[in-house]
């Protein structure tokens, strides 16, 4: 469907070394279970990846910026009216057995705002399933190193894996300079608790 918008972002062996990445990641933050004050949200059986409950602490994109610059190309391909400099949330998602994401939608502002996937490893199906109202809901399957855009509103979900193989995405959310306020500018901020936004300018 048109409002989900494919671009070849990673190829196989990128998404093969990103994916050492999330592992790292992934046990950065089981390091954290032990503390009930900074591990939100449930705990060993929660439906929702560690690395998304974490999402504020850390920025993928930053942690690996050798890729802003082929994120601002995709940018302008797909959203070529989208006013830089814009605000980049992104994080990422591994999904055990058992876990999924719920119907959901991401803040921003319409035609300013839009969400993101990639995904970089595991079970492809069933994919992301998207919903534009309660009778006009969609199915996307996942394509190694394929990165989906789409408008921020659009409810979507990740339905549970049912496998024992982990399924390794990242998200994002992308914010046009008007779109850009006091919360944003606060994720992104030096002295900032929360590492979660970047700002990122077209000029290289």
């Amino acid at each position: 469907m048109d409002i989900v918008k494919g671009y070849n972002f990673f190829s196989e062996e990128e998404c093969k070394e990103l994916i050492g990445y999330c592992d790292r990641k992934e046990a950065e933050f089981e390091k954290l279970r032990g503390n009930q004050s900074q591990d939100p949200k449930g705990g060993k059986q929660s439906v929702i990846p560690i690395t998304q409950r974490h999402h504020s602490r850390y920025n993928f994109f930053y942690e690996n910026s050798q890729y802003i610059n082929r994120l601002i190309t995709c940018v302008k391909t797909v959203f070529p009216d989208l006013e830089f400099p814009i605000a980049v949330q992104s994080w990422v998602n591994i999904y055990r057995k058992g876990q999924g994401i719920k119907w959901h939608s991401h803040a921003g502002t319409n035609g300013n705002s839009f969400s993101a996937n990639i995904f970089l490893g595991g079970p492809k199906q069933p994919g992301i399933y998207y919903s534009v109202d309660p009778e006009n809901i969609f199915n996307v399957e996942n394509e190694t190193g394929a990165m989906h855009l789409f408008p921020n509103s659009l409810n979507h979900m990740v339905p549970v894996n049912e496998t024992k193989k982990k399924r390794y995405t990242v998200g994002i959310t992308i914010h046009g300079y008007p779109a850009i306020d006091r919360t944003l500018i606060h994720g992104g901020a030096v002295n900032s608790a929360n590492r979660e936004t970047i700002i990122i300018t077209d000029v290289g």
